[in-house]
């Protein structure tokens, strides 16, 4: 058998294990890390008579499965003697089993009933580069486990393409001795990078014939097609059809939907040529054997949690150059190989150099719960690689909450250890703990595998979730679905009902009166309390969701089924303007908590009427359920309405207001005793109207003049009086109104005839300001208008005189006109 580059650094790496020193491991692809390190590790342990296991985290349940019974096999043993695995659903373990592989998820799950890992010998983390959520927490507990409790438990860390530098400083923090690093150089084969156009919108189907083309004629083995996602696989697949490209070779496809059996057959050794179309769980650990040419769409989907709006999904997004790397390894491990890049070079230049870490972007309410289990509320007082968002950490304990797993401090909750004791997502959990008190635990747990996993009915849109729960329970499933998908299911559905509480025969103790459809819909409510939505009256298709999120696409999956208006949406996509329904079930009113539902009266502004409207509201949360006309309160929250509005429409009161601030603010500028009405003071004048009124229109009947002569003062009014009276009287003893606007000189009108007798102009503000007069006929049409009456006798009034004696002949108009008399009609006298 030829020499694998990693066995050059074994025995430092034995050493270091032996000393209680951790390990962090670089090894290209190909080098044999994931084969030759953990039986390293176990022979070290053999040497010193170390009792415990040697666990190797696989991120993939693939990869997981295949490496295990490769090593058996090389081993001459089944997997399952001293080589096994626990992955979920499937489980090959015994009493003599010293190396186990599983999963990431199995490796917490196992934690928690086994904290301190006391059969546990070392752990081995593979594939670290990959940053997953639960890969950067099984190096936080891990570490945590050594640093303080376990500082006989080893460590390793390995991976083909991450950083060491970090992961060393990272866990050298407390004891510089803690760790140290390795590093294989490797001995892959050539591999040939060829470099496509950038062409942006075409669709990757399209794209791609031409590389694979190239790669089937350049190289003899097997061709590896990297593609995002599940649906890009069936649409490449049918493309290739189409081309009739494939020739000899047959088309496989590889992706984390399909069974394990399924996974096993797409890279189990092959006579023929295979074209593998997979995603990106063919880029570590698992092996193709004779692979030499891989074509990479350069994309993967990535789940992301938008913690504003609570929701995962799914983004196609560029890989980086680590994982470009890494995919095109594949094609070197057997022979010199060919890597196809459907980007271009320059376009290379612009990837990020390594992955994100999932961890800031992913949702943390399992871990959460997970730390909550242990007792850690504390998050941020745990040490880690990359630390959780704050926003995201807070995103988690509210849904948390929500579901009731934790209280307010973050400790666990009777119902919280419940949920944490199986294996599913919280909200999944959430929904089967409340199941089981109407279902048996089959069907429960049906449910909740249809609810974790792809649904292989997804596309029978005539079918609730409840009658394909039944469907799959009765064996009457429709023929349209692939056997193998049902199998699965089945298989998940085992694993669950065997963490479910209640009876051994899986049925439930005590009675209900449930049917199947409200059962389901009532634990789906539990689960996903936030996701309650009210159908628009106007569209149908379309509603608005708890946090005010819009929704839409609820005909097409409500169908004809339902017209309720009050909805559970339970699958959701986050993206776009509105979240798309996936999957909705009709739920009723009395099924809401009742400490979410409230009736309240809302009050708003009409713009229409001018007034405070108020309609009595049902809501759950912040969600409207129904509201009804209700008389407007004379509350703060009315007046505050009204003012708000009302400002914008200042000066109200009518024109005598209008006046009276006008006059009071003349007379303050000659007169400190009497307040300037400034814009604050209107404005606190205006809120003080607002107590007890509705309305524009009660406001502007409101007694403005008294609320300003209470804010101004009795003895300031008295001044105000005086300085500027509203009248004035004229010689013959009558009084004409003074007329005072903003931007005007202050003026009377008075008939001519009425001024005899009247030497000067009158005056105010301390005859400061003289009155303007708007001299009149005895048509009451202004003849003239002055400031200086004296000047208007003995200039103007005479040729005013001549015409006003001609068009007027019975009236008086004297030629001295300071002598005669005033008089009101003007009138020669018999």
């Amino acid at each position: 058998m030829n020499r694998l580059p990693i066995e050059d650094v074994l025995s430092p790496l034995q050493t270091a294990i032996g000393n209680g020193t951790a390990v962090v491991l670089k090894a290209p692809p190909g080098a044999g890390k994931t084969t030759g390190v953990p039986p390293a590790v176990l022979q070290t342990l053999l040497d010193k008579d170390t009792v415990g296991q040697i666990w190797v985290i696989q991120p993939r349940r693939l990869a997981a499965r295949s490496v295990a019974g490769w090593i058996a096999k090389s081993r001459n043993e089944s997997v399952g003697e001293t080589i096994g695995y626990h992955v979920r659903m499937d489980r090959r373990e015994s009493a003599t089993t010293r190396v186990l592989f599983m999963t990431t998820g199995m490796f917490l799950r196992r934690m928690q009933s086994d904290p301190l890992l006391e059969k546990v010998a070392c752990v081995v983390l593979d594939e670290f580069h990959e940053r997953t959520l639960e890969l950067d927490l099984a190096l936080a507990m891990t570490h945590r486990l050594r640093s303080e409790l376990r500082d006989d438990l080893g460590l390793v860390v390995m991976s083909a393409t991450m950083e060491t530098e970090p992961i060393v400083a990272f866990l050298n923090r407390s004891n510089p001795q803690n760790a140290v690093p390795l590093r294989c150089e490797g001995r892959a084969f050539p591999v040939s990078v060829h470099h496509g156009e950038d062409r942006p919108g075409e669709r990757i189907e399209r794209r791609i014939v031409k590389p694979i083309r190239e790669a089937l004629e350049s190289s003899n083995g097997h061709v590896l097609v990297f593609l995002p996602g599940v649906g890009e696989i069936h649409r490449v697949q049918s493309e290739l059809e189409r081309a009739d490209l494939a020739g000899d070779a047959r088309v496989v496809v590889l992706h984390g939907s399909l069974s394990p059996k399924q996974q096993d057959e797409a890279i189990r050794p092959s006579k023929f040529r295979k074209i593998v179309l997979s995603t990106n769980i063919a880029e570590t650990s698992v092996t193709v054997d004779g692979v030499t040419a891989v074509v990479d769409s350069g994309m993967a989907k990535v789940p992301r949690f938008d913690s504003r709006r609570g929701l995962t999904r799914l983004e196609t997004t560029s890989i980086s150059l680590a994982s470009a790397d890494q995919r095109s390894g594949r094609a070197g491990r057997t022979a010199p190989g060919e890597a196809y890049r459907l980007w271009s070079q320059a376009a290379q230049r612009s990837r990020e150099e390594y992955d994100v870490p999932e961890i800031m972007r992913a949702d943390l309410s399992d871990m959460v719960l997970m730390l909550a289990s242990h007792g850690e509320t504390d998050l941020f007082a745990m040490q880690w690689l990359t630390a959780p968002p704050e926003h995201a950490v807070e995103s988690a304990q509210s849904l948390l909450r929500m579901l009731g797993a934790i209280d307010g401090s973050g400790r666990i909750s009777e119902g919280g250890r419940a949920m944490a004791s199986l294996p599913l997502h919280p909200r999944i959990a959430r929904m089967a703990t409340v199941a089981v008190g109407s279902l048996a635990k089959s069907s429960v747990a049906i449910l909740a595998a249809l609810m974790s996993e792809r649904d292989p009915m997804e596309s029978i849109s005539s079918m609730t979730l409840a009658e394909k729960v039944e469907a799959i329970e009765t064996n009457r499933v429709p023929r349209t679905v692939p056997a193998s998908s049902i199998k699965a299911i089945r298989q998940i559905a085992e694993t669950i009902r065997k963490s479910l509480p209640g009876n051994a025969s899986g049925e439930i103790e005590s009675t209900s009166e449930l049917d199947r459809e409200t059962a389901v819909a009532r634990a789906l409510l539990s689960a996903y309390p936030d996701r309650v939505v009210l159908r628009r009256s106007d569209s149908p298709d379309r509603g608005r969701m708890v946090g005010g999120r819009g929704v839409s696409g609820l005909t097409r999956v409500l169908g004809e089924i339902s017209n309720e208006d009050l909805l559970l949406c339970f699958d959701v996509d986050g993206g776009g303007t509105e979240s798309r329904v996936r999957a909705a079930v009709p739920i009723r009113e009395e099924w809401l908590d009742e400490e979410q539902v409230q009736t309240l009266a809302s009050q708003s502004w009409d713009q229409e009427r001018g007034a405070v409207r108020c309609r009595r509201q049902v809501t759950y949360g912040d969600l409207v359920l129904r509201e009804t006309p209700a008389k407007v309160p004379c509350n703060d929250e009315t007046a505050s309405i009204l003012f708000e509005n009302a400002k914008t429409e200042l000066p109200l009161g009518g024109l005598k207001f209008q006046k009276l601030l006008h006059r009071i603010g003349m007379v303050g500028e000659i007169d400190d005793q009497v307040p300037v009405v400034t814009g604050e003071m209107h404005l606190e004048l205006l809120r003080q109207l607002c107590m007890n009124r509705s309305s524009l229109q009660e406001l502007r009947s409101a007694p403005w003049k008294d609320h300003v002569l209470g804010m101004i003062g009795y003895s300031a009014w008295q001044i105000v009086q005086s300085e500027a009276p509203e009248e004035v009287t004229l010689p013959g003893g009558r009084k004409a109104a003074v007329h005072y606007v903003e931007g005007k000189p202050p003026w009377i009108e008075v008939k001519i005839q009425l001024c005899f007798g009247w030497p000067e102009t009158p005056r105010i503000l301390r005859g400061r300001t003289p009155l303007q007069l708007h001299l009149l006929g005895p048509n009451g049409r202004p003849q003239q208008i002055t400031n200086d009456l004296a000047s208007f006798w003995a200039t103007t009034y005479g040729e005013i005189r001549k015409e006003l004696r001609r068009r007027y002949p019975k009236h008086d108009w004297p030629e001295d006109p300071l002598s005669a008399t005033a008089s009101f009609n003007g009138m020669k006298r018999r």
